[in-house]
């Protein structure tokens, strides 16, 4: 992630945290610009159907401009250059009592307002209430209704650049049945969180149903929309829910609609986006739906449907590749040879394709187990004796603890000395799927099979579920190993994982080994194995 992208993802956050506080926070730049606000802020100051988009990035006096007494005290105190601070206590204004904090900083001036008065912080609390849902501090469907209305007013005779989104959760309900509605209330919090930090400032996120949510994308051309909401669902579809030892895997559905002068009302936007939704869910969920025929999203859900033919073609005309690369013993006493299998795809021109150019298909219409079949068996009809191979394991394949029983069959049918094959998963998968790959691996260790945990160290309870994990390799992921040598931190991050995976009692492979000068510090901190381009560039089995 560059600097500039994690700036942004901080500035991201810490909106996200500012606005469910309970009392109102500024911050007014070098520049004399609001940077950020939230709306508790806004409506302490007498803007209560305004939003915090409208008063960011503009001067410090329109946020001010109903405050007389505060923004004479701002530029006389702080402005002026006579003091770095003040508190104004007790100042009464729209029949409020505020107390505020003003406090200049290395980047500009921090306002911290709060509400002492009883009776008006039961008023503002019932108010809040009125426009905000107590379990996500999300707005309601009221309070949507009115920014969307006041957007289009803003915006009168130009052309409107703007999108409302509907999403629905896929799979929520088994969480609420067999969890109960506590981790039901868990997840609801942790997706908004999720939502919130893939949409931008000015954007405008409300709770409109149980499940349901939508969202305000202001001045967003559809495009962006789509790249947007991509980012939700993908983001959500890798979340991986825990509670109380259950794991939960969920995603979404989503409409996309327009926001356009010529509809008659506002509700027919948001009523297209929860149509659009629902054409989503019944093309299988999961899945982004335009309410426009000829968009983009359209041309890609054809393209991705297309996708269907050509690797079941593929599959029956044997179009699929296998390479090799070598994984690489750095202790130079081991003897055999060891390769992880990898997938290609020969198309009708014979252009060798990676899988990052079918694998969102294969997933999406659950034909990974058929893919993951034909790697197997192709595997086990080719590979020599005397060398190991690693072959990867998908999601799906891992949820189906039967497939243990097809690996078996094609060991016995090409007498396959399982002690050969190690079969890799990733660590995000093995969690999602934990109970099933636990028994996947229990009948596939028992015959000699061993197992790897590839891109170890991703996840945010890695150390936690290795425990678990019955696992004879660790697959040290290469954004840490790629970084090692400039980066103390990546280098303590294998140094770490090394060292915990070598007290359990399980070899080590660093992924990304792309130079000398990655090498020698793998092997200084004394990793098992080294894979990539330096070592070997992949090649046909």
């Amino acid at each position: 992630m560059s600097q500039n992208e994690q700036s942004i993802a901080l500035h991201q956050y810490l909106n996200s945290i500012i606005t469910n506080i309970p009392f109102g926070i500024i911050t007014i730049a070098k520049d004399l610009d609001v940077a950020m606000i939230n709306s508790f802020a806004v409506y302490l100051l007498g803007y209560k159907d305004s939003s915090p988009s409208e008063f960011v990035d503009v001067s410090y006096k329109k946020i001010f401009d109903l405050a007389d007494e505060l923004l004479e005290k701002f530029e006389t105190e702080i402005l002026s250059g006579r003091e770095r601070k003040f508190d104004f206590n007790h100042y009464d204004f729209n029949n409020k009592i505020l107390n505020i904090k003003c406090r200049s900083t290395l980047y500009g001036t921090l306002f911290i307002i709060e509400d002492y008065t009883k009776q008006a912080k039961l008023e503002d609390e019932l108010e809040f209430k009125a426009h905000y849902d107590d379990l996500t501090q999300l707005l309601k469907r009221p309070e949507l209704e009115k920014r969307i209305r006041r957007f289009k007013d803003r915006n009168m005779g130009k052309e409107i650049v703007g999108s409302v989104v509907f999403i629905d959760l896929d799979r929520f309900k088994p969480v609420n049945d067999s969890a109960g509605h506590k981790a039901g209330d868990a997840l609801l919090k942790a997706v908004t969180e999720i939502m919130h930090e893939a949409i931008r400032d000015r954007d405008t996120l409300a709770r409109v149903g149980g499940d349901e949510f939508v969202i305000l994308l202001e001045n967003c051309p559809l495009p962006r929309a789509i790249s947007i909401t991509e980012k939700i669902r993908k983001d959500i579809d890798e979340f991986v829910f825990i509670w109380e030892a259950q794991t939960f895997s969920i995603g979404i559905s989503a409409g996309i609609a327009e926001v356009k002068h010529e509809l008659p009302c506002v509700l027919d936007a948001i009523n297209i986006a929860d149509q659009a939704c629902l054409i989503a869910k019944q093309e299988g969920r999961n899945r982004i739906h335009v309410a426009e025929k000829e968009l983009q999203s359209s041309k890609n859900y054809k393209e991705e449907i297309s996708w269907i033919n050509v690797i079941n073609k593929a599959l029956k005309d044997d179009d699929f590749i296998l390479y090799k690369q070598e994984i690489h013993a750095l202790d130079s006493s081991t003897g055999v040879s060891h390769y992880e299998l990898l997938l290609r795809l020969k198309d009708k021109e014979g252009k060798i394709l990676s899988p990052a150019a079918f694998m969102p298909a294969a997933e999406r219409y659950d034909l990974m187990c058929k893919i993951d079949e034909w790697v197997i068996t192709t595997a086990f009809r080719t590979i020599q004796k005397d060398t190991n191979y690693s072959i990867n394991l998908s999601g799906q394949t891992m949820s189906s603890p039967d497939f243990s029983d097809v690996i078996i069959k094609l060991e016995k049918k090409y007498k396959i000395n399982p002690a050969q094959i190690t079969f890799e998963i990733t660590e995000t998968m093995a969690i999602k799927f934990l109970k099933n790959m636990r028994l996947l691996i229990k009948n596939l260790k028992e015959r000699g099979y061993s197992f790897s945990l590839d891109d170890f160290g991703t996840g945010l309870s890695s150390y936690e579920y290795l425990k678990t994990m019955p696992v004879s390799y660790l697959k040290i992921d290469g954004v840490f190993t790629k970084e090692i040598v400039k980066d103390k931190v990546s280098y303590a991050m294998v140094k770490s994982i090394n060292e915990i995976g070598h007290v359990m009692g399980l070899k080590t492979i660093a992924e990304f080994t792309e130079n000398q000068e990655i090498l020698d510090s793998l092997k200084e901190i004394g990793v098992d194995y080294a894979q990539g381009y330096f070592i070997h560039k992949p090649d046909a089995l």
